[in-house]
């Protein structure tokens, strides 16, 4: 090979390396990041998690590889509060967590957290279904986050290591873990029950530790967290459902690419549908467990319509800390019900 070839073929490397270098730097930068973090552990079958690797699987297959979802499961990046602010913040990307740690944010959903809004799943699914858009537009106005799916995990149940919890009577003297929520704290009061407001992550312990006498949650919570190693009376108390959105930013989420934004709303959608079903299966299963458990399991409060009656008594009080009504007064059309005055 002459000098003149041997140069000519340097200068052509020369000019590919050029074209192909920013190439491969726009690949990378083109990779997404999301990182999502969520309270509950690592299980497969643990609703929380199950959904997190639903949406997980469907965005990463759906963007072939150009979004990649890491899991943050148990906490590890905060509470639950903690982790919708990091979403506002563009600290993390996404996460799931109970509706009532949303409020603190965006009083709007606070109309999730009055008692007895729902009675049974059906009722629960078509109210969120119907006005999901409108949900939606609360929560961005209010907070600049939005939902992209919603979690259920069953009723809410009451539990402690005291005694079994028969009659509202039974719960007096009971001092009992409540989120740090208004509505939920009041709801206890007008029980007559002694509600203690704690972070999610400091709830075992102040259990195990009798700082607290009791909690309440559903059974896919309370199994996942092997409380039954530290309470051993639950009452269903059915008050309240466990309703939690996947949370992502709205701005964020409007600067992604067209083919990113749609497996992302498609897979909140998967997540949403495959947690109902979950959750119908998993219930009836855990009741068995829990009792084999040495758990004692009440079904209902023989006074329960004591129970509705004076928790639906604190909704009129919050009806100007929720905000705009219109969205509650939606919610009970779909119902077919009217709230109280």
């Amino acid at each position: 090979m002459n000098i003149g070839n041997y140069l000519k073929m340097l200068a052509i490397g020369a000019m590919a390396a050029t074209f192909a270098l920013p190439g491969a730097a726009n690949a990378a930068e083109k990779k997404i990041v999301m990182r999502y973090s969520h309270s509950s552990s690592a299980m497969v079958k643990e609703p929380h998690h199950a959904a997190a690797l639903d949406f997980k699987e469907h965005v990463e297959k759906s963007t072939g590889g150009k979004v990649e979802v890491q899991i943050y499961p148990g906490s590890q990046l905060g509470g639950e509060e903690r982790s919708f602010q990091d979403i506002q913040q563009g600290v993390i990307q996404a996460a799931s967590l109970a509706v009532n740690n949303v409020t603190v944010f965006s009083p709007s959903m606070g109309v999730f957290d009055l008692p007895y809004l729902f009675t049974n799943y059906e009722d629960a699914y078509k109210v969120i279904d119907e006005n999901w858009e409108e949900i939606n537009k609360r929560m961005i106005d209010e907070s600049g986050n939005m939902a992209v799916g919603w979690l259920v995990q069953g009723f809410r149940v009451l539990s402690n290591s005291k005694h079994a919890i028969r009659t509202l009577p039974d719960l007096q003297g009971l001092k009992i873990r409540v989120p740090n929520n208004p509505i939920m704290i009041a709801t206890f009061r007008a029980w007559g029950g002694e509600p203690a407001p704690m972070a999610w992550d400091e709830t075992f312990n102040a259990l195990q530790q009798k700082v607290v006498d009791g909690q309440e949650n559903p059974y896919t919570v309370f199994a996942s967290n092997k409380f039954e190693e530290v309470q051993k009376h639950i009452t269903a108390i059915h008050y309240k459902m466990w309703v939690g959105p996947m949370v992502v930013n709205a701005a964020w989420f409007k600067k992604q690419p067209e083919d990113v934004q749609k497996a992302i709303l498609e897979a909140g959608r998967i997540a949403t549908a495959n947690n109902r079903t979950m959750i119908a299966e998993m219930e009836a299963d855990l009741v068995k467990q829990l009792q084999t458990a040495g758990v004692q399991i009440v079904d209902a409060p023989q006074d329960e319509p004591v129970w509705q009656e004076k928790a639906m008594s604190v909704w009129p009080q919050f009806y100007d800390k929720i905000g705009d009504i219109s969205l509650l007064d939606a919610m009970m059309k779909t119902l077919g019900r009217s709230r109280p005055q």
